[in-house]
């Protein structure tokens, strides 16, 4: 497309644009200049056909030219598409002329549980408790009210608990396009899997080929029944009475040789 068609196409998205009531996508702009094209051909048929990578080139171009004339005003791209914005270097008098007074601030407390939410949705209200150690109930509720976040689901835990995740808003109010351009994004994602590597390697132990063959052979050992103990002190009582028995007959039988020998001499005399 010729230099002099650029310029005119650099008019035509900065108008539609403008104009919006909400941000528009380059699929969205393009589906405009379609059914404008239809209707008035002879002024706007030469746009009919253009393609979103068309677009969105102009619109790149379109983005770096406000930025550098510094025209108070900029082309900013968000989770629901192309807006114009103000400068943030003119806040001032511009909520001034609006009377909105001061900017509605986050409490430390709503913003690191906003941060939680982000980094780690879908969560529920327990995991955000565990990690932040204190309840969340009242922060929840305002975050909700302010539409940074809402409610995505529930989970597969009992009591089917329910999970928080962030709006298009929340991505909007930030600058962001896509929660995965949040910093540290992608690191917290691997700390995670490997977080996760290491739960279920503890939860299920291997066990390897010696110990378990072993492990599988090897009869219980039963313990020792004390009936057996019993019976096998009684046998011992046995053994020792009847050594004592013997021991008497042997003594007797001393005795009755002993006596019969000392009598074969007097038997002799007489």
């Amino acid at each position: 497309m010729e230099n002099e068609q650029q310029a005119e196409l650099k008019q035509v998205l900065g108008a539609v644009i403008f104009a919006a009531r909400q941000p528009l996508t380059a699929g969205a702009i393009r589906k405009v200049l379609q059914e404008t094209a239809e209707i008035n051909r002879e002024e706007a048929g030469v746009y009919g056909t253009i393609k979103e990578a068309e677009i969105k080139a102009t619109l790149a171009q379109l983005k770096a030219e406000c930025e550098s004339l510094n025209l108070g005003v900029h082309l900013v791209e968000s989770a629901e598409g192309f807006r114009f914005q103000s400068d943030p270097a003119g806040g001032v008098w511009v909520r001034h002329m609006l009377n909105v007074g001061r900017p509605t601030r986050l409490s430390r407390p709503a913003l690191e549980t906003l941060a939680i939410i982000a980094y780690r949705q879908p969560i529920s209200r327990a995991e955000l408790e565990g990690v932040r150690g204190v309840a969340v109930d009242h922060v929840i509720r305002m975050l909700m009210e302010m539409q940074l976040i809402k409610i995505v689901g529930r989970s597969e835990l009992p009591g089917r608990p329910m999970l928080y995740g962030t709006t298009a808003l929340f991505l909007d109010h930030f600058g962001l396009k896509d929660v995965k351009e949040l910093p540290g994004i992608n690191e917290l994602a691997r700390m995670d899997a490997m977080r996760k590597k290491q739960e279920q390697a503890v939860a299920t132990p291997v066990i390897e080929g010696d110990d378990a063959i072993q492990g599988d052979s090897m009869e219980p050992t039963n313990p020792p029944d004390p009936a057996d103990d019993g019976e096998a002190d009684d046998e011992d009582e046995f053994d020792e009475d009847d050594e004592d028995e013997d021991e008497d007959e042997t003594r007797t039988t001393k005795r009755k040789t002993t006596k019969r020998r000392s009598d074969e001499p007097e038997n002799s005399s007489q």
